[in-house]
């Protein structure tokens, strides 16, 4: 979905509900503080009516639709403390945010584009923004802002009351150092934020900072900036409000200025504000506190009872004194350019709109002052989507489709780069290693990068053969004299080239049991046996069909070539000479390494962690298929070497000794999918990669999928361009829909689709093929063992060892003796039996059928299940009685 241009801007304002004496179109309040303990204390629970200025019932009855919630935190010191105690607050007002939303998902939603603001108004829900007071809550870390976009802000305010090590405050601090006319502007790091939240689609506000800073914000920023809660300097001399001539730079720009609700900032009252202080110094000692905090202390009896005192001598501003600032910043800046904030539950408020119920109250008074319906709709909530909406579509394209699918999929962690002419252009990091943990996902994250490690499998043969230890076209037996397939003849012929090109004949993900699910027993001596018993479904180098085996065939042949494990040859030939710094293989330290993402399933809507590293990660049978892991960091260099290699790296491999990996060895199947989507005539596998044309370009790519690990590196080698994605759960549907969309930025610009384009289609597909082709099994029921009597016994196959059927637990168990992951239940659906596995995170079920007393074979309840559920190659011989 796109976000809101003017042609909609337009529909929006011109809607019926613009009519006199209605509502307007949308209200938008760009202001609204919360207490730290929003949500938890029953006083602050924003769903009843309640002692907050904003709670739902107050919105409603005011005819407010939408407010954004303020992460706000005081300034303090910068230094590590400091920082710490910032960022620990935010991250409290996240959750808080996050707990009313999940409290009262039917009453408002968090809206993170303009358009899901309107549609929660067309729907009749209220719509909570986030926005950030003090951008000393990032505690000096850039990459906060990235996670605070992801938890939903879309607004950072640079300052609050004090410089900070973003920009000097239009108060600066005396206890803080501050010069009382430091009037400092952005600092560096500013500067960065700035910039980053450009890219990011959030939204720039300088209300609180310095002239001189909201000057250099506006030369810095490339997008319109706002200011969230500000008023007119020239009717009230406040240093927070804003001259005349900063007002028309924002408007020039194409920003808008929110006027404040706040008494302060409307109607200077020295009497009143040196009240107001004794008073709050009176109600923090009384509380037994050194200090004031309005976080705690304005909410206490004693203080409200104050406050009415206060009042009677020296009244409130007034709703007309706010309307008379709203009117000047009209005339001065433009009716484009001006909204409305309260500043509520952090001291605004004025007779005549003293909280959200009384907001029809300031519409009404705009309709006194004469404004046009369709001004008020451009001031409450018009100007304020326009200046969204451009901030949102001039974001960084790469981050819009990471968000859409970190939001579409819900996925536990995600990490993506960009190249663009050989140059990383672009990386992105969210969401934890564990879902729930707190422990964030970065750049150097390792991931399993599952069949992604075939590239680097070729890669390490293609260094022996350029050192002379083996050749392409070498027999497998020169290096393993013992290597057996289940066609002697196809052992004797099958070459090093064969095991990498999916063209041996087996069935697809033949005797992918012996590798997954983990953990298991199975060796690589028992693979090599075992290929002897997979049956081929084809003959020999007759067609493309993908298997994992031999790879694994393949890293023994480099171990015999190359004199060493093949985990020693990849650290020694590969990882080290790239620089691939973090790249683990084999054995490894989990804790030593550190930052390592766990592999997560969805069960019951949420992301369920699954088969989580010990302390010890134990070197694995599959290493050569689909054992690397590695960060986003180091993926980018991997594929940049193939992109762009530096001299030292066209040393590591020459383009001759390149050009067999990118060649087509093998033809593939284009399938229907290929040919709608990217018009491929060509589709080919090389040595670990699969090659294609794109819409007319040349495309070099590969996928993994490992046990809710997911990846894919995508290359455009003319173009020298490509991008890596590595997630820890999700699934394929989501890695393919946003690596679609990804591709399409660089092979057609000009459709520019989404992720939930490529989603949605992805969605339709499956349906269709599962609505043909999957059984429905619900009505499966316990087999007891009197009725499971044919199935009771130990059975063995040659190649996958031995299973048990015996009675247990008041009915049937299925357990494998080296597969320690496949035990389950057996189930009767009509006249079939079916295993239903112990384990949710088993991906697929399997038939048992008897062809006659003494053979037992398995098959996949749903056909489209992933072909790593080899049942198919199974045939069990009966050979002894349960125990």
């Amino acid at each position: 979905m796109k976000t809101i241009h003017a042609a909609a801007l337009s529909l929006l304002l011109a809607s019926p509900l613009a009519r006199a004496e209605q509502d307007p179109p949308i209200t938008i309040d760009t202001h609204v503080d919360i207490p730290l303990s929003y949500m938890h204390d029953p006083r602050f629970d924003a769903g009843k009516d309640s002692v907050l200025k904003v709670d739902l019932p107050k919105m409603k009855r005011g005819g407010l639709d939408a407010a954004f919630f303020v992460i706000y935190v005081e300034q303090g010191p910068l230094t590590p403390a400091g920082y710490a105690k910032a960022v620990a607050q935010a991250a409290r007002k996240y959750d808080d945010i996050d707990l009313m939303l999940a409290r009262y998902p039917d009453r408002i939603r968090l809206a993170r584009r303009p358009e899901d603001a309107v549609a929660n108004r067309a729907a009749g829900r209220l719509s909570a923004m986030i926005g950030i007071e003090n951008g000393y809550s990032l505690g000096h870390d850039l990459n906060r802002l990235d996670a605070a976009y992801a938890r939903g802000a879309r607004y950072i305010g640079l300052a609050h009351v004090g410089n900070n090590d973003l920009c000097g405050s239009s108060l600066p601090k005396a206890e803080l150092g501050d010069k009382p006319d430091s009037n400092l502007g952005l600092s560096d790091f500013g500067r960065a934020v700035v910039h980053r939240a450009n890219q990011l689609g959030i939204m720039v506000d300088i209300s609180h900072a310095s002239d001189a800073c909201v000057r250099d914000v506006l030369a810095a920023s490339s997008v319109p900036i706002i200011a969230s809660h500000s008023s007119a300097r020239a009717l009230t001399d406040h240093p927070r409000n804003l001259p005349d001539d900063l007002l028309r730079a924002i408007a020039a720009k194409g920003g808008v200025i929110q006027a404040v609700a706040y008494k302060e900032f409307l109607k200077k009252d020295p009497a009143r504000e040196a009240a107001e202080k004794k008073l709050q110094t009176d109600v923090a000692k009384g509380a037994g506190d050194a200090e004031y905090d309005s976080e705690k202390h304005d909410y206490l009896p004693a203080y409200a009872e104050g406050m009415l005192r206060i009042q009677q001598t020296h009244p409130l501003a007034t709703l007309e004194d706010f309307l008379d600032h709203i009117e000047h910043m009209v005339k001065v800046a433009g009716v484009d350019h001006v909204g409305i904030a309260s500043d509520f539950d952090g001291g605004g408020e004025v007779t005549g709109w003293m909280d959200a119920s009384e907001t029809r109250h300031v519409t009404a008074g705009l309709r006194r002052r004469g404004f046009s319906d369709a001004d008020i709709a451009k001031i409450w909530g018009g100007n304020l989507l326009r200046v969204w909406g451009v901030v949102t579509q001039a974001a960084t394209p790469y981050d819009r489709l990471f968000d859409e699918a970190m939001r579409r999929y819900d996925l536990p962690g995600l990490a993506v780069g960009v190249i663009e002419n050989g140059r990383v252009v672009y990386t992105r990091t969210a969401g934890e290693r564990i879902a729930g943990s707190g422990q964030v996902i970065d750049r150097d994250t390792l991931f399993k990068i599952a069949s992604n490690s075939k590239a680097m499998t070729t890669a390490l043969l293609a260094r022996l053969v350029a050192a002379g230890k083996l050749r392409w076209d070498d027999p497998v037996t020169k290096y393993l004299p013992d290597f057996r397939m289940y066609d002697p003849w196809v052992a004797r012929e099958i070459e090093v080239r064969d095991l990498l090109i999916h063209n041996s004949g087996l069935r697809e993900g033949a005797g992918d049991l012996m590798l997954w699910p983990e953990p298991n027993t199975f060796t690589r001596k028992d693979i090599l046996a075992g290929l002897a018993y997979l049956k081929p479904e084809h003959s020999f180098r007759s067609r493309y069909a993908y298997d994992n085996l031999l790879y694994v065939v393949a890293g023994e042949v480099a171990a015999s070539a190359g004199g060493a494990p093949y985990e020693t040859l990849l650290r020694r030939e590969v990882f080290a000479p790239l620089g691939l710094a973090r790249c683990q293989i084999g054995q490894w330290r989990r804790d030593e390494v550190g930052n390592v993402a766990q592999p997560h399933l969805r069960l019951h809507d949420r992301n369920v962690v699954t088969n989580v590293d010990g302390d010890t990660v134990p070197a694995i049978t599959s290493a050569a298929a689909g054992g690397v892991r590695c960060s986003l960091d180091d993926m980018l260099r991997w594929a940049n070497n193939w992109l762009a290699p530096t001299a030292a790296q066209q040393t590591w491999l020459t383009a001759a000794q390149r050009e067999p990996l990118w060649s087509a060895q093998m033809p593939m199947p284009e399938g229907e999918r290929r040919r709608a989507w990217n018009d491929t005539h060509l589709y080919a596998y090389g040595y670990g990669w699969r090659l294609a044309d794109v819409d007319g370009m040349w495309s070099v790519s590969h996928t993994g999928t490992l046990s809710g690990m997911y990846s894919t590196v995508s290359l455009l080698p003319k173009q020298q361009s490509g991008f890596v994605i590595l997630m820890n759960g999700g699934g394929e549907d989501a890695r393919d829909a946003l690596a679609e969309a990804l591709l399409k930025r660089f092979t057609a610009p000009g459709e520019d689709r989404d992720v939930a384009y490529y989603a949605d289609r992805i969605s339709a597909e499956s349906k269709a093929g599962k609505a043909s082709h999957a059984p429905d099994t619900a009505g499966r029921k316990a087999v007891t063992a009197a009725e499971g009597k044919t199935f009771l016994g130990v059975w063995r196959d040659p190649w996958f060892g031995e299973v048990s059927i015996c009675p247990a637990n008041d009915g049937v168990a299925f357990v494998s003796a080296r597969s320690p992951v496949m035990t389950g239940m057996l189930k009767r659906v009509g006249k079939r039996y079916l295993v239903q596995w112990n384990r949710e995170q088993v991906d697929a079920e399997p038939w048992l059928d008897l062809t006659d007393p003494s053979t037992l074979h398995l098959a996949k309840v749903d056909p489209d299940a992933d072909f790593s559920n080899d049942f198919e190659d199974l045939a069990f011989a009966r050979v002894r009685d349960c125990p």
